[in-house]
């Protein structure tokens, strides 16, 4: 629980985790929205994999990942202020 809560901690992975509650997206889409480097993104989704909170699929050449638990998107959207969609 605590390495989610640490992987959470940061301002970009938060961020990203917050673009992924309603609907899984590939490293292009997420560099493009954000606006820094793939490398960047790509580190960030690392560290979040590797705690358990985004999970990825390969779907042809693209890799798509999504947020793994409900429990960790109402957390995500408590602490981001997301509004759910309806």
């Amino acid at each position: 629980m605590a390495l989610t809560f640490k992987a959470l901690g940061h301002p970009m992975r938060l961020q990203l985790v917050s673009g992924l509650l309603n609907r899984e997206c590939n490293v292009k889409h997420m560099t493009e929205c954000l606006g820094v480097a793939q490398a960047t993104v790509s580190q960030q989704l690392a560290v979040l994999r590797a705690a358990g909170v985004v999970t990825n699929e390969r779907k042809g050449n693209q890799v798509c990942y999504r947020v793994t638990r409900p429990w960790l998107r109402r957390l995500v959207r408590l602490v981001a202020g997301v509004q759910q969609e309806e």
